[in-house]
């Protein structure tokens, strides 16, 4: 699959920041969107490194898998505000960064399936309180899930198929709540 066109939707009334229209990458879409926005990605592959700052709603069009962030290195998805990401397939490659990473902010993440070769599946710091609902993790080279530096928030029927070496890791005052997850092909 290609990458394929990335559509923004403005829901605010103001007149003056007219941002819907489409665009040719995930990151133009994303400059483009302000708090509030929908971002549609129609079916396809999109090797850039997407970051949201901004509250948005990131989705595919045509519902879970069709929509894949894979670039060749660094973190796939950086989550740093309290955006809601759906239904997309995450692969990172790079085994000195996590495919996701979620930073000080509290966003939502749905039925997210990171597939990767990266040093951690979905790494949450930085006092970041995600709420995190049936994602899957299959992390063969690295940790599943990684909370640490005294974050938190909710994993709900998440499930980690394969890790590399631990399948949920807690430091640093960090206390996520995991309800209904599983574990499975731990390696380390």
């Amino acid at each position: 699959m290609a990458q394929g066109v990335v559509q923004v939707t403005h829901t605010g009334s103001s007149r003056w920041r007219r941002r819907t229209g489409e665009y040719d990458s995930l990151t133009a879409a994303l400059e483009a969107a302000g708090d509030g926005d929908v971002v549609s990605a129609a079916p396809g592959t999109y090797c850039e490194n997407v970051v949201l700052t901004r509250a948005v709603v990131l989705r595919g069009t045509e519902g879970p898998g069709t929509v894949r962030i894979a670039p060749s290195g660094g973190v796939a998805l950086s989550v740093r505000a309290s955006a809601t990401v759906q239904d997309l397939q995450i692969e990172g490659q790079d085994s000195s960064a996590p495919a996701v990473l979620v930073e000080g902010s509290s966003p939502e993440l749905v039925g997210l399936k990171v597939s990767t070769r990266s040093a951690v599946g979905i790494e949450v710091r930085d006092g970041a309180r995600p709420t995190v609902r049936r994602c899957s993790v299959d992390n063969p080279a690295g940790l599943g899930i990684s909370v640490l530096d005294e974050s938190g928030g909710l994993f709900d029927e998440c499930e980690v198929t394969a890790a590399g070496q631990t399948g949920v890791s807690v430091r640093g005052g960090a206390s996520p709540r995991l309800e209904r997850c599983r574990v499975s092909q731990k390696g380390g």
